[in-house]
């Protein structure tokens, strides 16, 4: 069964139209969103911006990661369908501010699917480096067939960081050699703009990946459609 999934950097200081998002993905078909950078409840977004950005099309598991302005800030996974059993991860090592992965499954009857999503750490290529070592060993020790793993990686000083992944997942962004340059912000520190990904197990066939154009973000969706075994 083919099923449609994307990545995308929400950019929460940016005070995104989350109506807008919300329309972006039910329009190009979205049923598993990966996305970072959300506040809930914070003072330059006073409103429950993963909820918005669900509407009435998405289930939201919302995994915060530190307190902000007086509200929360984290990532969220959304889904055309209940997600099941999520679970929030802190890695051991960040940066300035804490960071975390997290879990769910996912189950539409036809396909089940064990989806992670993460943001790591910009400063360093040291923390990220441990940060994916961390949520490697999490998904070398899940029994699932069937694997998704988004995020922002910001893995930013060259394409050689993300090795740490090849043996053990797909990539679908640099994967083939074939880059998308999802951040399209402009940072002198940065050496490589292909921070965004999707990766999954060896069993999942990659029928499409794309950029979604759109200027909601200083980041860009990043999409996938993705032929998962039937069970």
């Amino acid at each position: 069964m083919n099923i449609k999934v994307a990545t995308f950097n929400l950019a929460a200081g940016e005070h995104p139209d989350c109506s807008a998002i919300n329309r972006l993905c039910v329009e190009s078909g979205i049923q598993i969103l990966g996305a970072q950078e959300l506040d809930r409840f914070s003072r330059r977004l006073p409103f429950d911006m993963p909820a918005l950005v669900a509407g009435s099309k998405y289930r939201v598991a919302y995994a915060p990661v530190m307190p902000l302005m007086g509200g929360e800030y984290g990532i969220a996974l959304l889904a055309d369908q209940q997600l099941e059993a999520p679970s929030v991860y802190p890695y051991t090592v960040f940066g300035e501010e804490p960071r975390v992965f997290q879990h769910a499954n996912y189950d539409n009857g036809r396909v089940r699917l064990s989806v992670y999503n993460t943001h790591l750490s910009f400063e360093t290529m040291a923390i990220r480096q441990q940060q994916a070592r961390e949520l490697l060993t999490a998904i070398r020790e899940d029994s699932a067939a069937n694997i998704v793993v988004f995020g922002d990686f910001n893995m930013d000083q060259s394409h050689d960081e993300w090795q740490v992944f090849n043996k053990s997942l797909t990539r679908l962004n640099g994967g083939d050699g074939q880059w998308f340059n999802s951040f399209v912000g402009r940072d002198e520190a940065m050496k490589v703009y292909e921070i965004d990904n999707i990766m999954v197990s060896s069993n999942i066939r990659v029928v499409s990946r794309e950029l979604v154009p759109t200027l909601l973000s200083d980041h860009r969706m990043f999409a996938a459609e993705l032929e998962v075994p039937e069970y």
